[in-house]
């Protein structure tokens, strides 16, 4: 067992050159503070094992690990599915222990404690939804104990693709959690990270298993009769007899009872037991870890209770950092003459410290580092003409008054230096590794020290027992009340104050005027400064009340505080204005106010412009009407030019495949009315719920009130019940008997570009019209605005106004 190692060169060179008999030493514990020195001189780099982990874990090569006491934990992320449309509800699972656990306690989602309520609870898994902040209603957990005997049926139904998640994925023995989370996009739009708070295992007390000398109903082959329990001690006796699931011990050392004494041990789990400012004494929270030599994780639990681990023929056990009684006494008459004393009053000075501190977990702040009260001595530091000072950090304690306690053992234990390595009469054999016995020399001074070795030492076969002692020294004053600062729990911040819309929001409609005197109905939007860090800036939204499909856009950046808006404004209409924060949170629209424009005089401009978009508007609704239409192209000519009779031929290709198509249509016609020709080509893509549609139309109309040209090519997508049109047309036309040409698109945004890479495109998007330079003869208009509204220029006023 690699905790078994010499406790240092001294004591292993004096034992191995005596040939020890009966051998019984302190394997673990003694002198924890010099250990973490040297460890820190060597640069030793060892794995730390604690009752938290913060960084989450990822893929196959993580070591198995047992969770006992309270322990705080990110997790090992080992899946993640999405299902339903567009993906919307996601399952994540996290692992956090590979042995069954008693409950969970708490959950933090980025950094906030979510509130959950129990949907539904047995003794294999509990269901929780969060109730209440920006996740109610969208995020549910479903925690597996660890005794679950069959898969979870829903995470079977939803994987995807099917078969990702089968009957075989129980997870037997397995502790885990899994995480349901519905997208929305305000309120849950990313992925959060979780950190959970949960009871680790349940475990047996030899204590109440009345079989073994104790009272109560425990037994060791019944997992049924454990129950959850902090107690360090309790925790390093089921470490010891080992951790298995169907009879396999995959952690901890497979020990037989019979080599750990039932008083010993109930002595030592009583002493953790007893009350102390409200609390146990001592308690711990650790995760041991398979990967770690058994030595690294005895100690852990050892130092959250001040023990040592004897180690003798007679077996293992602990003792815990209590005030012993002495039970013997001796002089130097009591040493064998002839044999060697080796006797040391004064450690190293690099090894002496004169100050502890360090940190603990505080789970009331989600299990951040809090720092303990500094344990230090003036007159120490006085004596030692310098700060030697050395962090002790308790990652397996989760108390302030335990971690100022136990930092206090060790710093008072390091100050008793003396040491020393004796033979003595055979009649001090009854002297046990771990207990204190006083030696009182003329020479060396009247001392306490504990025994940290022991073994017997015959000089002939038939001669006498000699006791082989190791010595280190030892005082109650050790383990005296610190008088601890009251613990002070570091309260997290409370939940910040979020600006959720802009303060002061106003929209005034005001006249802006062009350079060519011509005055068109505008918006100035104001708000107060935002004082909030996390807003970067706003998206306005507008639209006419009646038309509220379509909507105007403006993005603003922080620090502004004001706008101007003239797209989309026509006069004496009414508008309704939003708006929303950017931010790195989820944020939500506000509430559209209703404003009226005023009257820019412009009517023929504003009419003109209105007729017109109207008039293209009217020509695409009529393309996009041929998309998917049924009937032919000869029926769907006939009936947008109203021909009862003529003549036709046609000619088509077809090709079709299970969700895809292709058609192609040719007709000639000739009539009363008109001569027409007409070409069609439609595409069709179809998969699930998403479809594509594509068609292109060339179409020749000669009638006698003019000439009818038109190419066009129109687009349709879908997913789900979303859907886009999309499309352009070139065409011949005739208006009032004057042949005229134009070119119309229907798109979000328009672009034109050179493709030369220094060029900047040229683009028409949310109603403007955006270009990086442009030579300009003659410019008409009302007014020239920056775009940070802080110059207007006013050709009809003739005023230039700045804004700082």
């Amino acid at each position: 067992m690699p905790f078994l190692a010499p406790i240092g060169a001294a004591i292993g060179g004096f034992f191995g050159s005596l040939g020890i008999i009966g051998k019984a030493i302190i394997g673990i514990g003694l002198n924890l503070i010099v250990g973490k020195i040297q460890q820190r001189q060597a640069k030793k780099a060892q794995k730390q094992v604690g009752g938290v982990e913060f960084e989450r874990a990822y893929g196959e090569n993580v070591s198995r690990k047992v969770a006992c006491g309270l322990v705080g934990i990110a997790g090992h992320d080992c899946y993640v599915n999405t299902y339903g449309s567009s993906n919307k509800y996601l399952e994540q699972v996290y692992v956090l222990s590979d042995f069954p656990c008693d409950g969970l306690s708490r959950i933090w989602a980025g950094g906030s404690l979510l509130s959950l309520g129990v949907v539904s609870a047995d003794a294999v898994k509990t269901i929780y939804s969060v109730t209440a902040g920006d996740y109610a209603g969208l995020i549910r957990f479903t925690f597996y104990a660890g005794v679950q005997t069959t898969a979870d049926a829903e995470m079977i139904a939803y994987s995807n693709p099917t078969g990702r998640w089968t009957a075989d994925h129980i997870g037997t023995g397995i502790c885990w959690i899994k995480a349901e989370l519905s997208y929305d996009q305000d309120r849950l739009g990313q992925f959060p990270d979780f950190f959970f708070e949960f009871r680790g295992a349940r475990l047996y007390d030899i204590r109440k298993d009345s079989t073994v000398g104790g009272v109560g109903g425990h037994r060791w082959d019944d997992y049924s009769t454990y129950e959850f329990c902090e107690n360090p001690i309790v925790q390093e006796y089921n470490y010891r007899r080992g951790f298995s699931i169907n009879d396999d011990m995959f952690c901890g050392m497979g020990m037989a009872s019979a080599d750990l004494p039932f008083d010993r041990y109930a002595t030592a789990i009583n002493i953790c037991d007893e009350d102390a400012g409200g609390e146990r004494r001592y308690r711990c929270s650790v995760l041991f870890d398979c990967d770690v030599p058994h030595g690294d994780n005895i100690e852990a639990v050892m130092t959250s209770c001040g023990g040592v681990v004897i180690d003798d023929v007679d077996g293992s056990w602990p003792l815990i950092g209590t005030d012993q009684p002495i039970v013997e006494t001796f002089t130097d008459a009591d040493l064998v003459r002839g044999e060697t004393v080796r006797f040391q009053r004064r450690r190293s000075m690099a090894d002496l410290v004169n100050a502890v501190s360090g940190t603990y977990p505080e789970p009331e702040n989600m299990w951040s580092p809090a720092g303990y009260d500094t344990q230090t001595n003036a007159s120490y530091v006085a004596l030692d003409r310098r700060t030697r000072d050395v962090a002790l950090d308790f990652p397996q304690v989760r108390s302030k008054r335990q971690a100022n306690q136990l930092a206090s053992i060790y710093f008072n234990e390091n100050r008793y230096e003396a040491t020393a390595d004796v033979i003595i009469r055979p009649r001090f054999q009854t002297i046990k590794a771990g207990d204190w016995v006083r030696w009182n020399s003329a020479r060396y001074g009247d001392r306490v020290y504990m025994v940290q070795a022991r073994s017997i030492k015959a000089l002939t076969s038939d001669g006498p027992r000699n006791v082989v002692l190791s010595l280190q020294e030892r005082d109650g004053g050790i383990y005296d009340g610190v008088g601890v600062i009251p613990p002070t729990i570091p309260i997290p911040n409370g939940e910040p104050i979020y600006l959720n819309e802009l303060q002061d929001f106003a929209v005034i409609p005001v006249i802006g005027v062009g350079a060519d005197g011509r005055s068109y109905p505008a918006f100035r939007i104001s708000w107060a400064a935002v004082e909030d860090p996390t807003v970067t800036g706003v998206i306005i939204e507008w639209w006419i009340k009646t038309e509220p499909a379509n909507k105007f856009t403006r993005t603003v950046t922080m620090p502004s505080t004001l706008s101007f808006v003239q797209e989309g404004i026509l006069s004496l209409t009414d508008y309704q204005f939003r708006h929303k924060l950017i931010a790195e949170r989820p944020t939500n629209w506000t509430a559209a106010i209703d404003v009226t424009s005023l009257d820019g005089g412009n009517a023929d401009l504003e009419i003109g412009l209105g007729n017109l978009k109207d008039e293209v508007l009217a020509v695409f609704r009529d393309l996009y009407a041929g998309l998917g239409r049924n009937e032919s192209l000869l029926a769907q000519i006939q009936q947008n030019y109203q021909i009862t009779s003529s003549v036709s031929q046609s000619i088509g290709r077809k090709l079709e495949v299970q969700g895809a198509s292709f058609n192609e249509q040719i007709i000639v016609l000739n009539s009363d009315i008109a001569n027409v020709v007409a070409q069609t080509e439609e595409l069709i893509a179809q998969f699930g719920e998403n479809l594509a549609n594509g068609l292109v139309a060339f179409q020749a109309v000669a009638a006698p009130d003019g000439v009818n040209v038109r190419y066009a090519i129109l687009l349709k997508g879908a997913i789900g019940d979303a859907w886009k049109q999309s499309g352009f047309f070139i065409e011949l036309y005739t208006q009032g008997g004057v042949l005229k040409s134009r070119a119309a698109f229907d798109v979000d945004q328009f672009v034109l570009n050179t493709g030369g890479v220094a060029s900047l495109p040229f683009v028409v998007e949310n109603g403007e019209l955006k270009m990086n330079a442009a030579r300009i003869g003659t410019i008409r208009g009302g007014a020239w605005i920056a775009d940070n509204n802080k110059l207007q220029i006013n050709g009809i006023a003739g005023t230039i106004e700045v804004y700082s």
